[in-house]
């Protein structure tokens, strides 16, 4: 099913990175601790139905009612928080769809998750938002991405 995203209104992206001292585990599945480099990005957007596609039906379809906004059905709250450890290239993601941890632990989330990566993926390459919005997008996909591809493999 292809997904238009003309029917998004109202988005804004942020972006916040810091440092923080902690534990994460290796790629050998170990435990270390470090310096970690955090980037947390926000993305809030209005969802509607138009006559080019169905954003707001297939996005209501494709997600488990405790993270649809009660008060605000059209509304999406994606927020991305993602650590990365250089010298282990070790990185590792968390995400939050409005105010609910989404944690990609079993079949009934990952129509969700594709979804989301659409979403950022395609507005990506919107020529209404900055470079740095574009930007933003991206490395919240990848994320995103690189959590639906371990999901899958690890089935």
């Amino acid at each position: 099913m292809s997904i238009s995203f003309t029917g998004i209104n109202n988005i804004k992206i942020s972006k916040k990175e810091y440092s923080a001292y902690g534990l994460y585990q290796k790629l050998n599945k170990q435990i270390g601790q470090g310096e970690k480099n955090f980037t947390e990005i926000k993305i809030s957007a209005q969802l509607t139905d138009d006559k080019k596609g169905k954003d707001l039906s297939d996005y209501i379809k494709r997600t488990p009612n405790r993270f649809i906004n009660t008060n605000s059905p059209d509304s999406i709250e994606l927020h991305v928080k993602r650590f990365d450890v250089p010298k282990e290239k070790v990185n590792q993601s968390s995400f939050t769809l409005n105010g609910k941890d989404l944690i990609l632990d079993d079949d009934r989330k990952l129509p969700v998750m594709t979804f989301l990566a659409r979403l950022t993926r395609e507005n990506a390459k919107n020529p209404e938002l900055s470079q740095n919005q574009q930007k933003y997008l991206k490395i919240a996909n990848k994320s995103i991405h690189k959590e639906a591809v371990e999901y899958i493999e690890t089935r």
